[in-house]
């Protein structure tokens, strides 16, 4: 393991930078609930789409946003096999969450704690990104859809889902549980934002309406 890790006086200083999630999110991030869901429907719905447009992402370099507890990590380079993989997260607590995953299991990750409006990472450099529900925590996610189209190579991929903000309004009204107002978005705004970050959308799923899987290419630049 590669980890552009935290030391004690690393992690309070960027704990205050950090946003914090909800108590009863933080909880779910952690929790049995969350690596089921992503390894038997998450990834499931994303491996079908790899599928279909038949394309092998096994060997190739992966960048996941968003870490959260560490489960995505065991599940792609279980499946893939990557020649570099590499994952950060804004949140600390989540950064070492995955980092005792990554260090039980001898993972060869590339871990470190960062922003993914502005992740400090080479132009071009990967074949695919994967971000599993992280956009609705950041205000300004247009710019960070801008960001993950410049570290993807010509034609990479973005495997992204996301909750919409009749899902958030629902889990204000009833769970109390509350998100950036900047972050929250429609169906349409989202498909915009992809449309204006360059991407053209391959696939996509709606589960119920309210949780909505993407495939993206990055499309040539027009400068």
């Amino acid at each position: 393991m590669n980890f552009e890790g935290i030391n004690k006086k690393k992690f309070n200083k960027n704990q205050k930078k950090s946003f914090n999630l909800h108590y009863l999110e933080e909880k779910l991030m952690v929790s049995p609930f969350k690596k089921l869901m992503l390894t038997f429907f998450e990834l499931k719905v994303f491996k079908s789409f790899i599928k279909s447009i038949n394309i092998d992402l096994s060997g190739k370099s992966i960048l996941e946003v968003g870490c959260g507890a560490g489960y995505g990590i065991e599940q792609i380079y279980k499946n893939f096999r990557p020649k570099e993989y590499y994952v950060f997260d804004k949140n600390p607590r989540m950064v070492l969450h995955s980092a005792a995953k990554v260090k039980k299991k001898n993972l060869p990750v590339h871990l470190f704690l960062g922003d993914v409006k502005k992740t400090k990472l080479p132009s071009n450099r990967f074949d695919a990104v994967f971000i599993f529900t992280v956009l609705h925590h950041v205000e300004g996610w247009q710019f960070a859809l801008r960001e993950i189209n410049r570290v993807l190579k010509p034609k990479g991929l973005l495997f992204i889902n996301e909750i919409n903000d009749r899902s958030l309004g629902w889990f204000e009204r009833y769970l109390k549980i509350k998100h950036p107002k900047k972050g929250r978005f429609s169906w349409d705004m989202f498909t915009k934002g992809l449309l204006a970050a360059n991407f053209l959308i391959l696939r996509e799923f709606k589960f119920l309406g309210d949780l909505g899987f993407f495939l993206c290419i990055k499309q040539p630049s027009l400068l």
